[in-house]
């Protein structure tokens, strides 16, 4: 598990997973990503959240929500008490640490689960009430949560276009575990890079979700050369699905 720090702007910011980015009102939070596996009997695990000696008094709450994908790739989030949390609410004071705890009232193997599970933690700073006046900006840390052991995915990628003929790549997942992408690139049969993303995606298991690319003509020989979480990059072969 790693314990790379992770610093959100916003919910929307975390929405694929995950690396570090700028850190918002001086809060910090890690892990970034979270593994329960049952080894050892393991069936709890925590995050931490570090204030800056600068950042006021804060309350936030915690939530729990079930993680899948529908369809299309999009997350479906739904509100989830199979995982207890401790604290569910606290306060943040200046220049200190808060450890949430959490973990399932079963053990992984009483679980008996076919494939890899997932969960979102939402960690969000409860509004001012003294400070409400007009518009404000909501922050809060999105931390993604798997349960399970020895689930592995089993990739794919074709390309494939939309209902207005928007090219895309349909990254399909056939395996029982997560597959995350941090970036790609795509390149002809010479290796020239075609075009080059930085898009963040989780696809779950036994689902699939759209990688965007701009408008080219088609092409045998296509290769995809993807950026993972454990700095490594994997190439597959690409084709048009039929």
């Amino acid at each position: 598990m790693s314990h790379s720090s992770l610093k959100y702007l916003c919910f929307l910011a975390s929405i694929a997973g995950l690396m570090t980015a700028t850190a918002y009102a001086n809060v910090t939070i890690y892990p970034v990503k979270m593994q329960i596996n049952g080894e050892n009997r393991q069936r709890t695990t925590t995050i931490n959240l570090h204030s800056s000696a600068d950042e006021a008094p804060k309350n936030y709450e915690v939530n729990v929500y079930k993680w899948t994908q529908d369809e299309n790739g999009n997350d479906v989030l739904t509100p989830d008490n199979q995982l207890v949390i401790n604290p569910a609410s606290f306060v943040l004071e200046p220049n200190s640490k808060q450890m949430i705890r959490m973990g399932f009232k079963q053990s992984i193997s009483e679980m008996n689960l076919q494939n890899e599970e997932a969960w979102r933690i939402k960690i969000s700073p409860l509004p001012d009430a003294k400070k409400s006046n007009g518009i404000k900006y909501a922050y809060g840390f999105n931390i993604p949560m798997f349960a399970g052991k020895d689930f592995k995915p089993d990739m794919s990628f074709h390309l494939a276009k939309k209902t207005n003929n928007q090219s895309f790549i349909n990254a399909k997942n056939l395996g029982t575990g997560h597959f995350q992408i941090i970036g790609f690139t795509l390149q002809d049969s010479s290796g020239n890079s075609i075009f080059k993303s930085n898009e963040m995606k989780y696809v779950l298991a036994h689902q699939q979700v759209q990688l965007n690319i701009p408008a080219f003509k088609p092409q045998p020989g296509l290769k995809l050369i993807l950026d993972t979480a454990d700095a490594k990059s994997l190439k597959f072969d690409i084709a048009e699905q039929e």
